[in-house]
């Protein structure tokens, strides 16, 4: 019986066919925990959007409730301890304070300091939308055996460990910090669904923060290395359209859009007419881009080597095959196949 594959054997394959000397094991398995993430977090939005809020709300939401009362924080302590930008969580708390979710005010301890409150709507929110999110997510226990969850959560928080030692050394939310409300708000839930689900995201949040800091020397984004390398392997013609680079980056067609600007304006990639469709645009990777594209899957895939060190060569394995089979679930229930990263 053939072994059902997800999207990223599918980039793993294509890497084997135009780049055979290229290992991406150690990215396909980053690429996976990703990947899974993005999936969640596509079923939490649905979720989310009945409680007229958002992801991005939420997390604020949850930072705040997660301290326990009286539910306070700086907006510095968001930003420093929940790996949020500081003008990203303001914009955000400008959009949850008009919601009467939180109160700003003066800083007792300091005149020009302020404080964040979650209010009586804020904590009544989150605790009922977490509720429905855990109920959503739910269908995750039953991908795998008891045996097997232990040893996938196991696992991730090994590798969550580790990953707080390596690259900038940047404040990081603590693991232990973060669980704790949780289990102990929603006893009544499945502990291991609830560690689950935070430790995913906070891997995310390590594995794309230390991307981040291996392309910055390249002066390349993520999403940009993402487009440059589906182009870079689709083939001998080396282009692609810009609806299947929007699936590669995950992106909505606008975003890819503003995405081809300014990789068009640097050189690195030019749109021209579909040779059999006048009304459709082809993208081809031009020579700087390759140039730029190899250069940074080389230092991708170096640097994803590194992020799993701490574990073994088996472990890896073993993690490969646990996070491969909740992932051909996720893109099989969300809509086939899911973008190429």
């Amino acid at each position: 019986m053939e072994k059902k594959q997800d999207s990223v054997d599918v980039i793993k394959r294509e890497f084997a066919q135009t780049l055979p000397g290229v290992d991406v094991g150690a990215a396909a398995i980053t690429g996976r925990i990703r990947r899974t993430n993005f999936h969640l977090n596509r079923n939490a939005e649905e979720v989310l959007s009945d409680f007229n809020t958002t992801g991005a709300s939420f997390d604020v939401l949850a930072a705040l409730y997660a301290v326990g009362p009286p539910y306070q924080l700086t907006p510095t302590d968001l930003y420093r301890g929940h790996m949020m930008s500081s003008a990203g969580v303001t914009a955000r708390l400008d959009v949850v304070e008009r919601a009467g979710l939180v109160a700003r005010s003066r800083d007792p301890r300091d005149r020009r300091g302020v404080i964040v409150t979650l209010t009586r709507a804020g904590q009544k929110t989150v605790r009922e939308a977490a509720q429905a999110l855990y109920r959503r997510q739910a269908f995750v226990q039953t991908v795998y055996s008891e045996r097997e969850r232990k040893q996938l959560l196991n696992l991730m928080k090994r590798l969550l460990n580790s990953l707080q030692h390596i690259g900038s050394g940047a404040s990081l939310p603590d693991y232990k910090a973060a669980i704790g409300p949780w289990v102990r708000e929603f006893p009544a839930l499945d502990p291991w669904l609830i560690e689950f689900l935070l430790v995913i995201a906070m891997l995310t949040g390590r594995i794309n923060r230390e991307t981040d800091r291996l392309l910055r020397d390249l002066n390349i984004s993520r999403t940009a290395m993402i487009v440059l390398a589906a182009l870079r392997r689709s083939g001998d013609g080396q282009r692609l359209s810009p609806s299947e680079l929007s699936q590669a980056a995950l992106l909505s067609s606008a975003g890819m859009t503003a995405q081809l600007d300014q990789l068009e304006e640097r050189g690195l990639v030019r749109r021209s007419p579909h040779p059999e469709d006048r009304r459709a645009l082809y993208v081809t990777l031009t020579r700087s881009g390759q140039s730029l594209v190899d250069k940074a899957i080389e230092a991708y895939n170096a640097g994803h080597k590194r992020m799993l060190t701490s574990l073994s060569s088996s472990e890896r394995q073993a993690l490969d095959a646990l996070l491969r089979k909740l992932l051909v679930s996720l893109e099989a229930s969300n809509g086939g196949k899911a973008g190429k990263t």
